[in-house]
C-alpha cells in the first residue's frame, strides 16, 4: 500500500527525484504515536514499526512533536 504522503522533516540535501538517501517508513498510526509521545523511537525500531536508513534517519532527538498528556498532568473520567 503507498504511504499516505511524505515530507521532508529535518534539514537536509535537496532532493528531486527518486529515493531519497535519508527515509523512514512507518504506517500512520505509528506515526501519529511517535508524534505525541506515546511510543517511542527505539521501541519502534526494535518492534520493527519504523523502517529507519540513511544517517540522518533516526529521530529519537527530536521526537514526540507534542505530548498528549503533559508530565504531571491528570486525565480527566466522564
Amino acid at each position: 500500500m503507498p504511504p499516505y504522503g511524505a515530507t521532508q522533516c529535518v534539514a537536509g540535501p535537496r532532493h528531486t527525484r527518486g529515493t531519497p538517501p535519508n527515509v523512514i517508513e512507518t504506517d500512520a498510526q505509528t506515526w501519529i504515536g511517535l508524534a505525541c509521545g506515546d511510543l517511542d523511537w527505539e521501541t519502534a525500531i526494535a518492534e520493527a514499526l519504523v523502517i529507519a536508513s540513511g544517517s540522518r534517519a533516526a529521530l529519537h532527538g527530536l521526537l514526540p512533536l507534542v505530548r498528549s498528556h503533559p508530565a504531571g498532568a491528570e486525565t480527566m473520567e466522564a
